[in-house]
């Protein structure tokens, strides 16, 4: 039985209408997460090219042609030169079957030789962290679909955890003060709770429960519908200049960036970093596109390098570049970086920006 992750170094043949080997094992650890979390199956299938239509145009052209019959939710990429992986989303094994037949006649039609296979992943079948590969039942598991850490990368892991709690824990008790004040201010001038939760999409897509002092109105997020029109930023994520839901303590909260400092709750109990990717509503986090959701391979940060340069110019797809060369090029020099200019946020008041 194949190896369902093929292998982690990018094909010399990827093309723009794929992710590369190495995007599409993170999108399957992505999927196999949701799945468990979920208990929502989904499928695997690989479409292998014949050596007779293995060339770069023929790759290309089976391409084209799977993406205009598969759903906007279904991933496509490299599983090696030859081969290209398509991920089903919330589809059982059955339904995997009827992809495959209808994707053969497709293939054959248009002149390409290939084989398909089909492998399904169902947590509450199998409860294991493995795809299965279900032609054969008493096939052994394929392998796990974890990409191997480096010891480089583990050892950076532990130390950024060890900087979040030490400087969660440090900020939490130096923000005491000024979190309790802008909690009696906040109680004072409107009606409802001073704390504001919000569920947002973390690291490997797993959701959690965002804590930051309430800047708008209690019923700020049922108007938000109605105020979609008026949204300043492009793609998924909503934004208005002068939102009408914001109270007028929430200006000066926001401005000098105090709202944010409950999120140091987040960092100290492990759902957040103090530096990294800035995690989107859960909503807007599911609607950005594929290549964008490789920001969810580290833990979201209360600042970045979009909130230390953020203008109101920056288009959304800019924003989610940003992200990704944190993911790509971070390291302990730049978080510290990136900290030292965080001050420089609230002082000169963009933090509402």
């Amino acid at each position: 039985m194949p190896n369902l992750l093929g292998g982690y170094r990018a094909s010399r043949a990827t093309t723009p209408l794929l992710l590369s080997e190495r995007q599409l094992a993170r999108e399957l650890n992505r999927e196999r997460l949701r799945s468990d979390r979920r208990e929502i199956p989904f499928c695997l299938i690989d479409v292998v090219l014949s050596p007779e239509n293995c060339r770069r145009s023929d790759v290309v052209r089976a391409a084209r042609l799977l993406h205009r019959r598969l759903r906007l939710t279904d991933t496509l990429g490299h599983r090696s030169r030859a081969t290209v992986g398509i991920v089903l989303t919330d589809t059982p094994e059955q339904g995997g079957r009827i992809v495959i037949d209808d994707l053969r006649d497709l293939l054959f039609n248009a002149g390409l030789k290939c084989a398909l296979e089909l492998f399904a992943y169902d947590p509450e079948a199998w409860q294991q962290e493995q795809l299965f590969d279900r032609h054969d039942d008493h096939d052994p598991p394929s392998g796990h679909l974890m990409p191997p850490q480096p010891i480089a990368s583990r050892r950076r892991g532990i130390a950024k955890r060890f900087v979040d709690v030490v400087g969660s824990g440090v900020g939490l008790m130096i923000s005491a003060v000024p979190i309790t004040l802008a909690c009696l201010a906040i109680r004072c001038t409107s009606k409802g709770p001073a704390i504001f939760r919000q569920v947002r999409e973390g690291a490997d897509g797993k959701p959690f429960t965002i804590y930051k002092l309430r800047t708008m109105r209690v019923d700020a997020e049922q108007q938000q519908a109605e105020l979609r029109r008026l949204s300043e930023r492009d793609g998924p994520a909503f934004k208005i200049k002068n939102d009408p839901r914001i109270t007028p303590v929430g200006k000066v909260l926001r401005a000098t960036c105090i709202d944010e400092l409950p999120q140091l709750v987040n960092v100290f109990l492990g759902q957040m970093s103090l530096v990294g990717p800035r995690p989107l509503p859960w909503s807007e986090s599911r609607a950005v596109a594929t290549w964008q959701r490789r920001r969810l391979d580290v833990k979201p940060g209360i600042t970045g390098i979009w909130q230390t340069a953020k203008h109101e110019e920056i288009a959304f797809d800019d924003w989610m570049r940003m992200d990704l060369r944190y993911v790509d090029k971070g390291s302990a020099w730049l978080d510290m970086k990136l900290l030292a200019k965080t001050v420089i946020v609230p002082v000169k008041a963009r933090g509402n920006h």
